[in-house]
């Protein structure tokens, strides 16, 4: 049976990506709430240790050294990987999509090898005041994901590096492919001016839509109204500029150390003076 209903489809595939507690998910139900749009939610299909990756990497290649290099090429082995990934995300298919949507934050470290498979596919990268992303990293830590307690949800210098690097990496990335390919939403654009945001992302995706739409999107995704947020939670609130009440002064200048440089880069700041002037005692995030 063949199960393939890409040609369907109006264009290739739209990625969300983004750091960790980011936004993304917001994002995705954000796409998915789009009555053209079939979602696909954290497939993980291109990560080298969960997806197709592992068959990219080194132990497969350079040509004719072991693994599938010695059967066929890179370049014979991208369609049957693409009709593959295809056929698995077609579940997602229904008669009414033309645009199929995939959420995998961490596929941002595949991007080059997505564009291989699907060469006109699009980038959303969803940015955060990485301050607010510590604060909801940290909080994730101590309740439904314990085990970042041992990677970047460690602390606050933990969690400021990771920030910092997705951001780069994405950043560096978007220069190489073009505007084409990345487009870049904020986190913070999106709770200020949510239908304007809605408008930037769908023009980019060449999704169509009316007014009416924007509308009932906003009514079926806003925050406020839709969510029940915890400080246990998957959706803990969705505030913006949280840190002020959970850094110290301490967790402040941790954060510049190791992440400042992105803050300003990204606006957030526009100087290091911010770490300086934030409170004394510790409200909630920890070191």
């Amino acid at each position: 049976m063949n199960t393939n209903r890409f040609s369907q489809l109006s264009q290739e595939p739209i990625f969300i990506i983004g750091a960790a507690r980011s936004g993304t998910t917001w994002v995705y139900d954000i796409f998915n709430a789009h009555p053209l749009v079939a979602g696909v939610f954290e497939s993980w299909l291109f990560t080298p240790r969960d997806g197709v990756g592992s068959l990219f990497s080194e132990a497969h290649w350079p040509p004719n050294y072991s693994g599938l290099s010695r059967t066929l090429s890179r370049e014979e082995l991208i369609p049957l990987v693409r009709n593959f990934v295809e056929n698995v995300m077609s579940f997602a298919i229904e008669d009414d999509h033309r645009f199929l949507v995939e959420k995998s934050p961490s596929h941002l470290y595949q991007m080059a090898l997505i564009l291989d498979i699907f060469p006109k596919a699009r980038f959303i990268h969803v940015v955060r005041d990485g301050r607010d992303v510590a604060v909801s990293v940290l909080a994730a830590a101590q309740s439904w994901v314990p085990g970042w307690k041992t990677t970047f949800g460690r602390n606050v210098a933990s969690s400021a590096k990771a920030w910092h690097d997705a951001v780069r990496r994405v950043r560096r990335q978007s220069e190489t492919l073009g505007e084409e390919h990345v487009l870049e939403v904020r986190y913070e654009a999106l709770k200020e001016h949510p239908i304007q945001t809605y408008r930037e992302m769908f023009d980019f995706c060449s999704i169509p839509y009316q007014d009416a739409d924007l509308e009932t999107i906003l009514k079926k995704t806003d925050f406020a109204t839709n969510y029940k947020p915890g400080e246990t939670k998957f959706r803990r609130g969705g505030r913006t500029g949280d840190w002020k009440q959970a850094f110290s002064r301490r967790d402040a200048m941790t954060f510049h150390a190791v992440a400042g440089s992105m803050l300003i880069e990204l606006g957030y700041e526009e100087d290091g003076q911010w770490c300086r002037q934030s409170p004394r005692k510790r409200r909630g995030a920890q070191d």
